[in-house]
């Protein structure tokens, strides 16, 4: 495979697979390629595209993982390279797996009529500047347009979730949830700090993610890198001192 060039076959576990964007199925004769969306947004070539590709080298069908991304199922080792290329042919990317920043999910807030902020721009943002960045853990970050909270942003490390100041239709912004997390062990994040703008939001995202990969350890969640460190700690690193609350 030209993926792994240079490598032994028979020394590379399914984690490395995995980091790649291809994951072993538990049949263990086939990989799920996955495929890195932003925001799940894809455009009608590409969605062609990938139709194509999963009827090529698959089974003919595609699913939608919980962030977002497109699983492409039923490919044989042998077409990895060629699947992986087919996807990147319409600028698309396999990957989105490993310690890093896994891909943004945002709610359709922008246009939905719930929503008062603006959580693609936010989401678009974010994913060009911080996506696959390499830190001592996963880190998920998610964005809601509104309290309804369609994308449950508090279950991811960073959340941003539309609020108003006050009920009487204030001002709107985004309000940051920490630490949050979903899987084998569920916490919902913590909420500090004023409703942030969005160039705030992006400092702010900015300095979480500075504060995690110089503080964190392997595999330490923000969560329970807040719970080692102490909250007050984590909030006066990141510039959100308690007289800010």
């Amino acid at each position: 495979m030209r993926e792994f060039a240079g490598l032994d076959m028979s020394e590379i576990t399914d984690s490395i697979f995995k980091s790649r964007g291809f994951i072993r199925q538990k049949d263990k004769s086939y990989f799920v390629v996955r495929v890195k969306t932003q925001l799940g947004n894809v455009n009608s070539e590409q969605l062609a595209a990938l139709s194509d590709i999963a009827r090529k080298y698959g089974r003919s069908y595609m699913t939608f993982t919980t962030r977002l991304n497109i699983d492409i199922p039923w490919v044989v080792q042998e077409n990895l390279d060629a699947a992986k290329q087919a996807v990147e042919d319409v600028g698309l990317n396999v990957g989105g797996t490993g310690l890093t920043v896994r891909p943004i999910v945002a709610c359709k807030g922008t246009t939905c009529n719930n929503g008062i902020v603006d959580t693609q721009s936010l989401g678009r943002m974010l994913d060009e500047r911080f996506f696959g960045k390499n830190l001592p853990a996963k880190f998920k970050i998610g964005i809601t347009g509104c309290k309804n909270d369609c994308g449950k942003a508090e279950i991811n490390d960073l959340g941003f979730v539309g609020q108003r100041s006050s009920e009487a239709r204030g001002e709107r912004g985004y309000a940051a949830y920490f630490g949050g997390m979903f899987g084998r062990v569920h916490r919902e994040g913590r909420q500090a700090g004023p409703l942030l703008s969005l160039d705030e939001a992006i400092a702010l995202t900015e300095r979480v993610i500075d504060y995690m990969e110089k503080n964190a350890l392997p595999k330490e969640r923000l969560g329970m890198l807040i719970d080692r460190m102490g909250w007050e700690e984590f909030l006066n690193a990141i510039g959100l001192t308690p007289e800010s609350l």
